[in-house]
């Protein structure tokens, strides 16, 4: 099973809690400016840790953290995309 970062709702709840920029949440939640750009942007999945410290700067409730960082991505396993480019079937 595969999961993503809904980063939409993240961004929901970054303006919730009244952060301007990225700085401002960075310091807040201790984390590296640019590796917090990294995962705004889409472009780093979140460690643990980031994730925690996330959640606690903007005080998310267990529930609305794993929502929001283990947002399963709905996959249609019937389509073809079980076969690699050999022709055989994969796993």
């Amino acid at each position: 099973m595969k999961y993503r970062v809904d980063l939409k709702s993240l961004k929901t709840e970054i303006e919730r809690k009244g952060f301007q920029s990225v700085e401002e949440l960075s310091e807040k939640s201790r984390i590296n400016e640019r590796e917090l750009t990294l995962v705004l942007d889409g472009k780093n999945l979140p460690a643990m840790d980031i994730m925690v410290e996330l959640a606690s700067a903007l005080e998310l409730t267990p529930e609305k953290a794993n929502e929001i960082f283990f947002n399963r991505i709905i996959r249609n396993t019937y389509k073809k995309e079980r076969h690699f480019g050999d022709g055989k079937k994969g796993f």
